[in-house]
């Protein structure tokens, strides 16, 4: 971490508008303290079970969806090199603001949606994919256009079902449907929104099923949950049993 005094650190977190804080390793406080609080005190549990089983040191991650850089620090003091991408210019601000403050120089941030992420975007030992893929209206497409990225995939996400109560909206792709849930985004101005008016959300089994399609031979579960009131998924898939 970056020596600065109180002055200069109020300066930089009253330069952008924060979603999450963190505590800095000298207990001070970088962000606002809002819906998720000052949370950034140790690894998070995916991270770390990702670090458990494949090992973070030495390693080149592309994070999609870095939202204001959270976990792309916690990536950065254990990996070799984070690549980042994240669509709203105000978060990649709050990102880099991050990396000044923590000193980390092995982070690249792309200012670009997702969606238009492909094999094309280059080659990583592990993809981190974290609440991205329910704030989309085509996960299966998105899914099958990264699937060369990356022989390791750490995802988290809601799935949909039908005691949700969100109406049926299946998706087909190349020959195959998969069962989904329309759910209502709210749009540019909300910061946990996505890009569209509408998402569609993956039914668990077919979201599992998708993974298979795409390659992924092996898929261990971290933890099924239930985040704000919905049902929530995070799994590491690989190319090859572990």
């Amino acid at each position: 971490m970056r020596d600065l005094t109180d002055r200069q650190l109020q300066d930089f977190a009253e330069a952008v508008s924060w979603e999450i804080a963190e505590r800095l390793p000298d207990g001070r406080i970088l962000g606002r303290v809002g819906e998720l609080g000052a949370t950034m005190t140790e690894l998070d549990f995916r991270l770390a079970e990702v670090d458990k089983r494949l090992g973070l040191a030495g390693k080149t991650v592309l994070e999609l969806g870095s939202h204001e850089g959270h976990f792309t620090i916690q990536l950065a003091q254990r990996c070799q090199q984070v690549t980042a991408v994240e669509v709203r210019p105000k978060n990649v601000v709050c990102a880099l603001i991050r990396a000044y403050v923590h000193d980390m120089e092995n982070i690249k941030i792309h200012c670009k949606d997702v969606r238009g992420i492909d094999g094309s975007f280059g080659r990583f030992d592990i993809v981190v994919h974290l609440g991205v893929l329910y704030h989309l209206s085509n996960p299966v497409e998105h899914l099958f256009r990264i699937k060369d990225l990356s022989d390791n995939l750490l995802l988290c996400t809601h799935y949909g079902g039908s005691t949700l109560g969100f109406p049926r909206d299946d998706i087909s792709y190349d020959g195959k449907t998969y069962r989904a849930h329309r759910y209502k985004e709210f749009g540019w101005q909300d910061g946990w929104s996505g890009m569209e008016d509408s998402s569609r959300w993956l039914e668990r089994e077919d979201l599992l099923r998708l993974l298979r399609d795409t390659g992924y031979g092996s898929v261990e579960i971290i933890r099924d949950w239930e985040a704000s009131g919905y049902p929530r998924l995070s799994l590491l898939a690989g190319r090859s049993a572990r």
